[in-house]
């Protein structure tokens, strides 16, 4: 491409839109599935575009929602499909007002472009109208979709421009998508019944998905290196390559020369057998599910009509998929125990035979592959809904900074764990703080917010209840407010912070045992009492979180707001080192003055009484001594003569187990250094800089 042309594209990126190089097959000359979710920079154009042939916009979030309108003229004439498209009054209203982009391809169609607003995760390619054949006329580039664009040689504007493209409503862009789907000239096989437009009905989700989702197919045909070498303009076949094989005069299957399907002649395209034609499902059967139709079919079901079939049946026991709004105002899909009878009640008996069933409930935490169904298990992990989009992230850097302070690289990485290693063990992240408003409970929001149906909020309460279903499904658990008291509680946490199994108590539900990936965060105002921590324990990562020093009352607003960009970031960093240990943490690296205090604060009572009865007597009778040999019998008449309670070997174990010491060999020694009478025995050696700060201030003579 010229200079002038590259230029364009570079104004292109600096409009937050992502491109892609094109060769004249219409295909990028490179794996492109990166730039889905980071765009290449204006210094990276000249390198990919000087041998281009074209430039094709990449649609979705991570150009800002770009979607655009392809009208496909197979050799029909589709100018007259077009101008009575635009000529209908509150189109021309739409484009008009908003100045839609327009440009005429080479081979006569149109391409409508915008962005839009939307409330939910955003469509993928759709087909809006066909022709008689059932060949596209009418369909959307959207989600992981891309479509060639100006500058490239042959494609003209006719209105509006790339660098500017309008934003439109949610309800402007379905109308334009209604609009186009009263063009269809194909004419349904009889006996299909429409359902929401789908063209059949979604009890039968083989013949769906062959008829409204074959570009999934061809997607999991390119994963695996199948190439698409070009298309046949006049008929709409398409001709493809089978991995290996590098010889583009060639072809080694045909995609619509006989329905909707893919026909291999090549005896050389492992797992599909040569002279055959393969529907889109059966292309799903073998690619992805490794030629299991149940599992295929069940994904399907779940997958795509979940909306309208709100029941599952997993084992032998049905369920009821509802949304409750928990207190962040997020909607939460749980599962509750449903009635076989009253599903035939309310929806007749021919609904129990549509409800997909599974063998059992797993958790497969991902937020990058996700399948709702595992070896046909229904998977309680969630779909993550975030897109990673590059972008600024100025109110998240000021609160996490604020959270994490001094150790906010520890931070970064332990964000960075959540989100690309969701079934890695992590350590214990306790907020703490006196102090009310300090940001504990902003940031746990912000993590509802980022992580929704995987996250549960509870409290200290719920984790003494024997029916855990409320949050050990979760892949991250908040427990706020947390005053722990019992030892119990605490061993319960630190346990489920390490386990690899949790067996699931639910009323009216049989005991099952399923993965557990769950990590812990507590928030708590007793800041050095929350919790009894042992000096020998590594699992927690403490942090004190001060008032904040900048105020915003919309933070959380903004933050949701940046969350996509934030999430860019993280994929950026370099990869967790997990040489170091298997939660990505060295216990050296969770130290502080925190945990720490928490650690001195949570010592038993007799450790304390200890303490401070050595540090007066390095204060007072041992001022000028740097350090001296005691027994357990010394301590005893000195400190407890009167208290039967206490015995030597009480006071013995205290020193082995709570303070670390070990008792020296047999040897002679005064006991405190102030006894004029030598004994024999094992004593053990207390130093003035473990006790007390203050420097000797004279030598005690002997």
């Amino acid at each position: 491409m010229n200079p002038e042309q590259i230029n364009t594209i570079s104004n292109y990126l600096n409009c937050d839109l992502s491109v892609v190089p094109v060769k004249k097959d219409k295909r990028p000359p490179m794996e492109w599935k990166h730039l889905q979710s980071d765009p290449m920079v204006a210094g990276e154009v000249d390198g990919y575009f000087t041998d281009s042939w074209g430039v094709a916009l990449i649609c979705g979030a991570v150009s800002d929602g770009l979607e655009i309108i392809d009208f496909d003229s197979h050799g029909k004439q589709i100018e007259r499909i077009f101008e009575r498209f635009s000529s209908d009054e509150k189109a021309a209203y739409i484009f008009s007002r908003h100045k839609v982009y327009v440009e005429k391809s080479p081979s006569g169609g149109y391409h409508v472009c915008y962005t839009h607003e939307c409330d939910g995760r955003r469509d993928g390619n759709k087909k809006l109208a066909a022709w008689e054949n059932n060949e596209s006329m009418i369909e959307t580039r959207g989600e992981g979709g891309y479509c060639i664009v100006a500058p490239t040689e042959g494609y003209v504007a006719i209105q509006g421009s790339i660098e500017e493209l309008p934003r439109l409503s949610q309800q402007e862009r379905d109308y334009l998508h209604d609009l186009a789907r009263t063009f269809t000239s194909y004419v349904k096989p009889e006996g299909a019944t429409e359902v929401d437009g789908t063209g059949f009905e979604n009890t039968d989700p083989v013949s769906w998905f062959n008829w409204n989702k074959d570009y999934y197919a061809k997607k999991l045909l390119e994963d695996i290196g199948w190439r698409k070498l070009r298309v046949d303009e006049s008929s709409g076949i398409e001709y493809w390559l089978r991995p290996g094989k590098e010889d583009d005069s060639a072809h080694s299957a045909t995609w619509g020369k006989k329905h909707n399907a893919l026909y291999v002649f090549s005896s050389s395209a492992t797992p599909f057998e040569p002279s055959t034609y393969y529907t889109p499902f059966q292309i799903l059967v073998k690619l992805k599910f490794k030629g299991n139709y149940r599992g295929a079919t069940e994904w399907v079901i779940t997958k795509y009509f979940e909306a309208e079939i709100p029941y599952i049946r997993v084992g032998i026991k049905y369920f009821k998929r509802i949304l409750k709004m928990d207190r962040f105002g997020i909607d939460r899909v749980e599962l509750k125990i449903w009635a076989k009878e009253e599903i035939k009640e309310d929806h007749g008996r021919g609904m129990v035979s549509k409800i997909p069933h599974f063998d059992d409930f797993t958790i497969v935490p991902n937020n990058f592959d996700y399948h709702p169904v595992v070896n046909n298990c229904y998977n309680l992990y969630r779909e993550f809904t975030h897109k990673a989009v590059v972008g600024k992230w100025k109110w998240t850097e000021i609160l996490l900074r604020h959270i994490f302070g001094d150790q906010y690289d520890l931070g970064i990485r332990y964000l960075q764990i959540l989100y690309l290693h969701p079934d890695r063990l992590m350590p214990i992240l306790v907020l703490v703080s006196r102090e009310r408003q300090t940001g504990k409970t902003t940031f746990v929001n912000w993590l509802n917010m980022i992580f929704g149906d995987n996250m549960a909020n509870i409290g200290p309460e719920d984790l003494a209840n024997q029916f855990n279903a409320p949050y050990v499904a979760s892949n991250i658990i908040a427990v706020e407010e947390t005053l722990i008291e019992k030892d119990v509680t605490i061993e319960k946490i630190k346990a489920l912070a390490t386990s690899k199994f949790a067996t699931v108590n639910e009323k009216h539900i049989s005991q099952y045992r399923m993965p557990f990936f769950g990590k812990i965060i507590l928030t708590s105002n007793n800041e050095d009492k929350f919790a009894r921590i042992d000096q020998e324990e590594i699992r927690f990562f403490i942090r004190k979180v001060p008032l904040p020093t900048v105020a915003n009352h919309n933070i959380e607003k903004d933050m949701v707001s940046e969350i996509p960009a934030f999430l860019h970031y993280l994929t950026s960093l370099p990869p967790v080192d997990w040489t170091v240990d298997r939660t990505g943490f060295k216990p050296s690296e969770l130290e502080n003055d925190m945990l720490r205090e928490i650690k001195d604060e949570s010592r038993g009572g007799m450790y304390k009484n200890i303490s401070m009865k050595i540090e007066q007597m390095f204060l007072n009778e041992c001022s000028g001594l740097m350090e001296f040999h005691a027994e357990p019998d010394s301590l005893k008449e000195r400190f407890f003569s009167r208290d039967t309670r206490i015995d030597a070997p009480y006071i013995r174990r205290v020193l082995k187990n709570e303070f670390g010491m070990k008792p020296m060999k047999v040897t002679r020694f005064r006991p405190f250094g102030l006894d004029p009478v030598e004994r024999v025995g094992r004593p053990f050696l207390f130093k003035r800089e473990r006790f007390t700060d203050e420097d000797p201030i004279q030598e005690v003579p002997f």
